[in-house]
């Protein structure tokens, strides 16, 4: 865990945003890039991805308020808006950043489809990269494990002034292992990266989306129901090695994330089912 890169002062450059800046940054190159190839403004590229951004900060943290309520107070006003401390839940801007980039693409007359096969496969790799945050700030963290690549976490990780400190897991495992103090032990339980199993899931949802767009092109558009259906399943799967307490559903055995993944799989493939006919009957009408 190393959750801040640098500390001058009362500055702080904090791993987390850190790691969403770059893949911000990374994967908005990549994306003007193509649009250059494929005959698409990049200026307007530019132009949503950075209000897509910011609506989609927005979007994420309302929803974590939504189910984490007892993490916040009105005693800690900095605390609702404090984004480098993470509280985001990632699928609460997804159904909004789509609704806003297709007002914005009609409002530039520029296709939708067309516009997302061309930055679509870029948007996990920014997430991935992003996920390498959550990793240093030890949030999103896993279920105890006895795997050979379960990782602890450590007690003190970096401003010894801010008592009590220590990664979320940490603290956790003290709260729910009698065994384990918080005076004498420094280390959390080894406990599933799930940080890295989703960054290792989104990276490779990036490659299949850039491999199909080059090699199988279905129809245009095909990628953002791709996307949404390999997503969702990845991210229900990951949930069943989350251990950072996520609420679930109606007191069954699914968090609410993987609820809200198994509705991005139904919309992926309802989506895509749609598009497979729309472009059928497109291409059997007369020119």
């Amino acid at each position: 865990m190393f959750p801040t890169l640098l500390k001058i002062g009362p500055i702080a450059v904090h791993c987390y945003g850190l790691m969403i800046a770059i893949g911000f940054l990374l994967a908005l190159h990549l994306m003007r890039r193509d649009a250059e190839k494929r005959g698409l403004d990049p200026r307007a590229i530019s132009d949503l991805a950075f209000w897509s951004l910011l609506l989609g900060a927005i979007s994420t943290r309302i929803l974590h308020i939504i189910l984490f309520p007892s993490a916040y107070s009105w005693r800690d006003p900095i605390g609702w808006i404090a984004l480098w401390r993470g509280g985001l839940v990632f699928q609460g801007a997804v159904p909004t950043v789509i609704i806003f980039c297709w007002y914005g693409l009609r409002k530039r007359k520029m296709g939708f489809w067309h516009t997302a096969d061309t930055v679509m496969p870029y948007v996990p790799l920014a997430h991935a990269i992003g996920r390498i945050g959550c990793f240093l700030n030890g949030c999103c963290y896993g279920k105890r494990t006895e795997m050979p690549w379960g990782i602890p976490f450590r007690r003190v990780p970096w401003d010894l002034s801010q008592l009590p400190t220590g990664s979320p897991a940490y603290l956790d495992h003290c709260q729910r292992y009698s065994e384990l103090s918080y005076h004498s032990d420094r280390w959390s339980y080894p406990v599933h990266p799930t940080q890295l199993y989703s960054v290792a899931a989104l990276l490779g949802i990036c490659l299949i989306l850039l491999l199909l767009r080059k090699k199988w092109r279905l129809f245009e558009g095909f990628t953002l129901p791709a996307y949404l259906a390999l997503y969702g399943l990845c991210r229900f799967l990951i949930e069943f090695f989350r251990g950072d307490h996520n609420p679930t559903w109606f007191q069954s055995s699914l968090s609410d994330q993987q609820v809200f993944s198994l509705a991005f799989v139904a919309a992926g493939i309802l989506m895509f089912i749609i598009l497979w006919h729309w472009n059928r009957y497109r291409r059997s009408q007369p020119r």
